[in-house]
């Protein structure tokens, strides 16, 4: 409340001016001002003419120069012609915009108190100038008053008094045009802020105003009546509730009722349920929900359709259609022709039976049970069973007919539209031809061809021939698989023998003897062989390369350098690029020479990484 918020600011300052001097208090209230400002300057200072005059700018009138001997026959005037801007009418004036942006709640800030100041110290100290007045007796008495009566006023009359007082740093009071308030501290309150009146005695609160009040028992009840709405709260009861022209919303125990305009929704939990749009115009929708009984009903005008819910039983229906249904055995739909649907049946009993049928365009029907389908349209006629099945699309564009128990034996397909025809008998022989290509299978060979784009070849067992724009490619599965794509290769003897080429690398492994991978990005290779190994990489001024005979003898070379181990360095030798010589006795590196200048001068000239000079093992 504001009431509340103007009370602590009020106490935080009174504690303030209890530890602070009277000459201070009275330096904060406002005194006469001091020496200095506009009224105070010095009677030699340069004017400046008004912005509506054109007179001459220079010393004052009397005053001496500076150098009497200097040519004062110089003067500035000002232009007669400069803009001119009308001074607002009330300059202290703060539109409404920016008062809601600072946040306060004063509209008027009293002016400061004009007059001689008076002082008495006994029995309290007290402070007197104009309609101001303060009072002060630490700790048990604090009074500041504005809008005393005084014998000449300052700014006209009536003088409203507005009188704050602090009684033993507990009770506080305030008399005021707007605001008057009783505090004793936390126990009691009875403030008015305008026509807003409120008292607060403990947990009993009441506050009047125009149109509405609050009544709160804490925390049994709280209750309150605005002009277009209300609340009541208590969780002593388990009810709260709030109302107002837009919506609304109770609960009590397990009853709740939800209105947002017209629309209600009420239920007691979790037995019944129930919701209304309200709505006049056409719109209009109910529903019930049942969950003990399994049931659900609901309806809407606006395409007057009806969803019932009993249990497995779903019934729905519309102007068009409706649906009786029996989860999960039993499904019927039946049209509406009189009412703007189609005159249509469809019945089914699962798994045993199903026929249906759609008097529309299509004139569709459809009837299957276990082991027999017919489907039939104004375009197609689909039979299937296990003996015989037939097919016909596009007004008998597509012809299929199959024969065989459960799988088919004889198979016939034509499509007169792209002139594709395909015939099988299986598993003897398969024939397929069309504009764009002709396949033919037996159990011992077969060819497929894609004029102009590939040609397959198949022999018994699993030998496959094949080649396209890209390539070609010979399989003998699962065991050797050679071909070439574009630029990439690959060769596989499984499980001995991968190699795997392309312009970035290649990779072969005879396993488990030779391990070769090698990457033309950086021409580096790693090889293993048995119990050797090679590794090489490109660096700046040649290769780096190394071999090695595991676990007794490793040598290779550096740009300008090379270098041999035995047994790991138990003896060893190495000259590296930068001209470093280095002798190993006993895994020991003892250094023989330095590096050369001129070539670490032109290892730094290329670039050379010295960090790298091989695994030397």
């Amino acid at each position: 409340m504001t009431a509340a918020k103007r009370l602590l600011g009020f106490a935080s300052a009174a504690l303030l001016l209890a530890l602070s001097s009277p000459r201070v208090a009275h330096a904060q209230m406002g005194g006469p001002s001091m020496g200095g400002g506009a009224g105070g300057r010095a009677n030699n200072t340069p004017t400046q003419s008004g912005p509506v005059q054109n007179r001459t700018v220079g010393p004052r009138a009397g005053a001496a120069n500076a150098n009497d001997d200097e040519d004062t026959s110089t003067q500035v005037t000002q232009r007669p012609s400069e803009p001119l801007t009308a001074p607002p009418s009330d300059p202290l004036e703060v539109p409404p915009e920016v008062q809601n942006r600072i946040g306060t709640d004063a509209e008027i800030t009293p002016p400061g108190p004009v007059g001689e100041k008076h002082r008495s110290y006994f029995p309290y100290y007290e402070e007197r100038k104009g309609d101001y007045r303060f009072r002060f007796l630490p700790p048990l008495y604090l009074e500041y008053t504005r809008g005393l009566s005084t014998p000449h006023p300052a700014y006209g009359e009536p003088v409203i008094e507005d009188r704050q007082s602090l009684y033993a740093l507990l009770f506080y009071q305030r008399r005021s045009q707007n605001e008057d308030m009783d505090v004793l501290f936390p126990l009691a309150w009875r403030v008015r802020d305008g026509e807003n009146h409120a008292w607060v005695f403990g947990p009993v609160a009441h506050r009047e105003a125009p149109g509405e009040h609050d009544n709160w028992l804490a925390p049994l009840f709280f209750e309150g009546e605005r002009k277009d709405g209300g609340y009541f709260h208590s969780p002593l009861l388990l009810t709260t509730s709030h109302w107002s022209k837009e919506k609304a919303f109770e609960l009590t125990a397990l009853y709740f009722r939800d209105r947002r305009g017209t629309d209600v929704d009420w239920g007691v939990m979790p037995f019944y349920f129930r919701g209304d749009n309200g709505n006049i115009d056409g719109a209009h929708s109910t529903y019930t929900l049942v969950p003990p009984l399994f049931y659900f009903h609901k309806e809407t005008e606006i395409d007057d359709a009806k969803l019932t819910v009993v249990g497995p039983v779903v019934l729905r229906s519309n102007p068009k259609r409706s649906v009786t249904d029996v989860a999960p055995f039993f499904f019927h739909i039946e049209g509406h022709p009189e009412t703007g649907g189609v005159r249509e049946s469809h019945t089914t009993l699962f798994p045993l039976f199903h026929y249906g049928f759609t008097d529309d365009e299509k004139h569709e029907t459809l009837f299957a049970v276990p082991g027999y389908l017919r489907r039939t349209t104004t375009t197609t006629d689909t039979l299937l069973s296990p003996f015989a099945s037939h097919a016909s699309t596009r007004n008998g564009a597509t012809q299929l007919y199959a024969l065989g128990p459960v799988l088919p034996i004889i198979w016939s397909y034509r499509d007169k539209d792209i002139d594709q025809t395909t015939f099988a008998v299986l598993p003897l022989i398969y024939h397929s031809h069309s504009p764009l290509g002709t396949d033919w299978l037996t159990p011992l060979f077969g060819r497929f061809v894609n004029y102009g784009v590939s040609r397959t070849y198949w022999a018994f067992p699993s030998f496959v021939l094949s080649n396209d724009t890209h390539g070609w490619e010979s399989d003998l599965f699962p065991i050797a698989f050679i071909g070439r794509s574009d630029k990439d290769t690959h060769a596989v003897l499984a499980p001995i023998f991968w190699d795997f080429a392309s312009p970035k690398g290649r990779t072969t492994i005879a396993a488990p003897v030779y391990w070769r991978f090698a990457d033309s990005t950086d021409d580096s290779i790693t090889q293993v062989a048995g119990n050797t190994l090679y590794m090489q990489k490109r660096v700046a001024g040649g290769l780096d390369w190394q071999f090695h005979v595991l676990p007794f003898v490793s040598y290779g070379g550096v740009p300008r350098g090379h270098w041999w181990n035995f047994l790991f360095g138990l003896a060893g030798y190495s000259h590296d690029t930068d001209g470093t010589r280095t002798l190993r006795a006993f895994w020991i590196p003892i250094k023989l020479h330095g590096p050369d200048p001129t070539q670490a001068a032109k290892r730094s000239d290329h670039g050379a990484d010295p960090a790298y000079h091989g695994a030397k093992f």
